[in-house]
C-alpha cells in the first residue's frame, strides 16, 4: 500500500489567532439559477471520540466543506480543560489515494498546520484524516465516509470511534444556523456565502454570441473515455455560463466521434473565421486529444495530434496542427474574450500517456451556491477584450487524466471557475463595493497549482522518485 506522493500529515505552516464573536443570524432570500449538472460542492458532519490526548478522552465534532477538486475545509470543535472550554480548528485537507485489496480509499490529509481559531490547544488537539470508501449504485461511483484517523505522537495514524458520518447540502446549512454559527464566524466567507442574499432575477437576454469550438479524440483506445468526459464537462459548463449570462446565441461547432480529424478541424476554423465573431462575443476553442512536440518546434505550446493507427503503427508524425497557430487565428478575429485551451502532452510524440486517479465524488454530486452574475460579467464581458492560451503541461512533460474526472488540468480548471461563479469565492460580500474579486489569472494559476500537487503521485519514470510534473502554460494578454 503506497499512498499518494503528497500525502504528508504534519505540515510547516505558521500558526495565527485569531478571536471573533460565534453569534448572531441573518435573515436572507435565496435565488437559486438554473444549473446543468457539472460538479459541485458537498457537506459532512462527523462526530469522532479518542482518548489519544494528554487531555483523556475528548468528541470532536467537524464540519467539512469537500469541492471538486478534491480539497477540502474542515471546522473542528471540541470541549477541553478547566471549565470544559471550547476549542475551533480550521483545517485545509487535499485527497489522498490507497487501494486495500483492490478497493479504492481516499484520504483528506492535512495540507497545512492547523489553525486555531479561539485558543490554541496543546495538550488536547490530535490532528485527523477522513477516509472515503469507493462505491457503485446505478448512477455509477460515488465515495462515502468510512472512518477517521487520528495521529499519535509517533506520526503513526490510529482509528479512531466515529459515532456520526452524515452528509450534508447547503439548504440544510441554510434551515439550520444554530449548526452552522456553531462552526463559523458570522464574519467568515463561507458563512456569508451560505446565508448571502440574492434576489436578482432571470438574466434579460443579451446580444453577445459564445462560440464553443469542441475538439475530442472521444474513439482513441487509451485516452477517449477521459476525451469525451472532458468534452461533456467542458461544453455542459460554458453552456450554462452562457444561459446564466442571458447569453441565448450559443453556438457549437464539436469535432469529435468519428468526424475527429484534420480536415473537419480545418474546416471548424473556416466555419468560425466565415461566421466572423463581433468585437462583443465570446469564443472558446477547447481540446482534448493526443499532443506532442517535435525537437525543432520553438512554440513552448503542443502540437495537436490528429494521427491515425497506420501513423503510429509506422512512427510518421501524421496530420498536426499546432495549438498556437489555432490561438492565433482565434485572435485574429478580434473577440471580446478569446479562449484556447489544449489539455494534451506536450513531450515527445511516441512517449506513453500516463493515467492518473480519480477526485472524491460525493453521493448524490454535491450543491452549488447562487450563480454570481458580476464575477461571470468580469470573466466574460469584460471592459477591455482579453485575449487567454493555455495548455495543460509545460514542453517535455506529459498531461496526465482519469477516465472519471476527464484531464487533471481540465477538471481543476472548471472546478475554480465553478468556484468563482457558483461557489462561495464568488460572493460579492466578500469583495471590495460588492464588486467580483474573480480574474482568469487566478482561476488559471490555482488550476495549475492543484494539477501540479496531483500530477506528482504518479510515476512517470523509471524509478518510483521520476514523479510525473505537469505545469500548465499560461498567456493572459489584453488585446
Amino acid at each position: 500500500m503506497i499512498l499518494e506522493k503528497h500525502d504528508n500529515p504534519f505540515c510547516n505552516c505558521r500558526l495565527l489567532l485569531l478571536k471573533k464573536n460565534l453569534k448572531g443570524l441573518l435573515f436572507l432570500i435565496v435565488f437559486t439559477s438554473t444549473f446543468f449538472g457539472v460538479q459541485a460542492q458537498s457537506y459532512y458532519f462527523f462526530v469522532h471520540e479518542t482518548s489519544l490526548t494528554q487531555g483523556g478522552f475528548h468528541i470532536y465534532k467537524t464540519l467539512l466543506s469537500l469541492q471538486a477538486d478534491g480539497t477540502a475545509s474542515a471546522r473542528i470543535q471540541y470541549n477541553a480543560g478547566d471549565g470544559n472550554k471550547l476549542y475551533l480548528y480550521n483545517l485545509s485537507l487535499t485527497d489522498s489515494t490507497i487501494n486495500i485489496t483492490d478497493t479504492t480509499h481516499k484520504y483528506l490529509v492535512c495540507r497545512e498546520a492547523p489553525l486555531p481559531l479561539l485558543d490554541a490547544d496543546s495538550a488536547g488537539f490530535v490532528l485527523p484524516r477522513f477516509i472515503f470508501k469507493k462505491k457503485y449504485d446505478g448512477q455509477g461511483y460515488y465515495y462515502e465516509p468510512e472512518q477517521v484517523e487520528v495521529a499519535n505522537g509517533n506520526g503513526q495514524w490510529m482509528k479512531a470511534n466515529m459515532t456520526t458520518a452524515m452528509q450534508k447540502n447547503l439548504e440544510d446549512l441554510r434551515q439550520d444556523e444554530p449548526f452552522l454559527g456553531s462552526f463559523y464566524f458570522e464574519s467568515d466567507a463561507f458563512y456569508k456565502f451560505v446565508f448571502e442574499e440574492n434576489t436578482r432575477a432571470i438574466p434579460m437576454a443579451r446580444p453577445e454570441k459564445m462560440f464553443l469550438l469542441m475538439v475530442a479524440n472521444t474513439n482513441d483506445p487509451t485516452i477517449g473515455t477521459s476525451a469525451a468526459t472532458d468534452l461533456n464537462n467542458i461544453t455542459t459548463l460554458f453552456t450554462s455560463v452562457a444561459r446564466n449570462l442571458g447569453i441565448s446565441k450559443i453556438i457549437p461547432l464539436t469535432v469529435s466521434g468519428n468526424n475527429y480529424g484534420k480536415p473537419a478541424m480545418e474546416a471548424t476554423l473556416a466555419t468560425l473565421e466565415r461566421l466572423n465573431p463581433s468585437p462583443i462575443d465570446i469564443v472558446v476553442f477547447y481540446y482534448s486529444g493526443h499532443g506532442f512536440r517535435l525537437k525543432t518546434d520553438k512554440s513552448e505550446y503542443p502540437r495537436m495530434s490528429f494521427r491515425t493507427a497506420s501513423n503510429r503503427a509506422n512512427r510518421e508524425v501524421g496530420d498536426n496542427i499546432p495549438l498556437e497557430d489555432v490561438y492565433n487565428r482565434i485572435h485574429a478575429l478580434k473577440p471580446r474574450v478569446c479562449l484556447v485551451l489544449g489539455d494534451c502532452c506536450n513531450a515527445d510524440i511516441y512517449a506513453n500517456p500516463v493515467f492518473g486517479t480519480d477526485m472524491i465524488k460525493p453521493k448524490g454530486g454535491g450543491t452549488l451556491g447562487n450563480f454570481n452574475f458580476e464575477s461571470a460579467k468580469k470573466l466574460f464581458l469584460p471592459t477591455l477584450p482579453l485575449s487567454i492560451l493555455v495548455g495543460s503541461v509545460k514542453k517535455d512533460h506529459l498531461s496526465l487524466g482519469h477516465p472519471a474526472i476527464g484531464g487533471y488540468y481540465t477538471h481543476f480548471f472548471t472546478s475554480e471557475l465553478e468556484k468563482n461563479l457558483w461557489g462561495y469565492y464568488s460572493s460579492s460580500l466578500l469583495s471590495f463595493a460588492g464588486g467580483s474579486n474573480s480574474s482568469w489569472l487566478k482561476i488559471l494559476l490555482d488550476a495549475r497549482k492543484n494539477t501540479y500537487w496531483k500530477s506528482k503521485a504518479k510515476q512517470c519514470g523509471k524509478t518510483v522518485n521520476d514523479r510525473c510534473i505537469q505545469e500548465a502554460e499560461i498567456s493572459v494578454t489584453p488585446m
